[in-house]
């Protein structure tokens, strides 16, 4: 079965094939992707290809719609070094400044907790992204530490910041 979440403005679903050549073009751009750690540099057909099929086998690696134009990305996965749930977002830049990460993050977090068992939402931003700061702590994210990770963007390990949200 695949998920369908409507907010206000927008759609959270599943990528189709006719999506990626809109995918590369949003993330084939250093200001969005230089603050994403899993997402390649540059970003090619290919890497959209892996998306889909990532895509197609995760239950929430969803893309945002807004009307039925791909605007961004977000999923609840469990990372490979870790079995916790973390949250990640991407909105293309013309689409910046409008509210929808926040949009799109409150309706996933809350499908989230409303099916799932676990308790606990983890997320984190490079150091200095202040505008993901800025969004996770309006979702209610709190910091619970200060880290290093592998940016594939940058080839490179940089600061990060960890968050976690607890379902009360």
């Amino acid at each position: 079965m695949s998920i369908v979440i409507n907010t206000e403005r927008l759609n959270l679903k599943k990528i189709e094939k006719k999506d990626l050549q809109i995918l590369v073009n949003h993330l084939n751009n250093w200001n969005v992707v230089k603050w994403l750690v899993n997402v390649p540099y540059p970003y090619t057909f290919n890497d959209a290809e892996r998306w889909l099929e990532k895509s197609s086998k995760e239950q929430l690696a969803l893309n945002i719609f807004l009307k039925n134009n791909l605007i961004g990305g977000i999923t609840i996965d469990k990372r490979t070094s870790n079995t916790t749930p973390v949250l990640g977002y991407w909105i293309g830049e013309d689409y910046w400044g409008k509210g929808y990460a926040i949009e799109a993050c409150n309706s996933l977090i809350s499908y989230f907790f409303s099916n799932h068992s676990e308790n606990i939402l983890y997320a984190s931003h490079m150091l200095n992204n202040e505008k993901s700061k800025k969004i996770l702590l309006s979702l209610g994210f709190q910091k619970v530490s200060e880290g290093k990770v592998f940016s594939l963007s940058k080839n490179r390990e940089v600061e990060d910041i960890n968050y976690e949200l607890v379902n009360s």
